[in-house]
């Protein structure tokens, strides 16, 4: 994950906690049900954040493990009460084949399109054979850094289409089962099931 990114986060962590509540208000449940419904044990929350989604989650009965790349962030998910752990994407701190599912709901989108395809192998690495990998990007051509008016801090975006996201799971071992868009704002959001192969 981008270095620049990883700071911004370590500095705001509980403004975007508290600025973030909303969106999973308006965050449509099919997408975390569908998740939820092929998935059952231990789940990974790659880039877990301050762990909105680790809750949600665990609610639907999994068994969540957080991983986030901002020490601020892995300390309000452990207040949370939450298992988390401090780690980069592209060196997951555990052994292969340790989870049933792994999420990565708009974490991936952090790490230059130059270097997702190691977050991808390690993400392969630590499921277990017919595991579900689920992602969510936001739609797009661009990378490079974005402040927004909210978080007028530098982070790193990248941005995919459709197409892009499906031939890069389909080259790291994945095959792809559920696809939704969901746009909250002004721009669409992609989500994708997909399963190691």
């Amino acid at each position: 994950m981008d270095k620049k990114t990883i700071e911004t986060y370590n500095a705001a962590a509980k403004a975007y906690d508290e600025e973030t509540a909303e969106f999973w208000d308006i965050f449509p449940d099919t997408f975390i049900r569908a998740f939820a419904e092929s998935v059952k044990g231990k789940v990974l929350d790659v880039g877990s954040g301050p762990g909105r989604d680790a809750l949600i989650l665990q609610k639907t009965g999994l068994e969540v493990m957080c991983l986030d790349a901002s020490s601020a962030m892995v300390e309000i998910t452990k207040q949370k009460g939450l298992a988390s752990v401090l780690g980069d994407f592209n060196t997951i701190p555990f052994p292969n084949e340790t989870f049933d599912g792994v999420w990565a709901y708009t974490s991936l989108l952090h790490v230059p399109k130059a270097e997702v395809g190691k977050s991808l192998q390690e993400i392969q690495r630590v499921l277990k054979k017919g595991g579900v990998l689920g992602v969510g990007l936001i739609e797009g051509e661009t990378e490079g850094y974005v402040e927004s008016a909210s978080m007028n801090l530098p982070r790193y975006f990248a941005y995919y289409t459709k197409e892009e996201v499906e031939k890069l799971l389909q080259r790291y071992g994945f095959t792809t089962f559920f696809f939704e868009t969901f746009k909250p704002r002004s721009k669409n959001y992609l989500h994708f099931l997909a399963r190691v192969v």
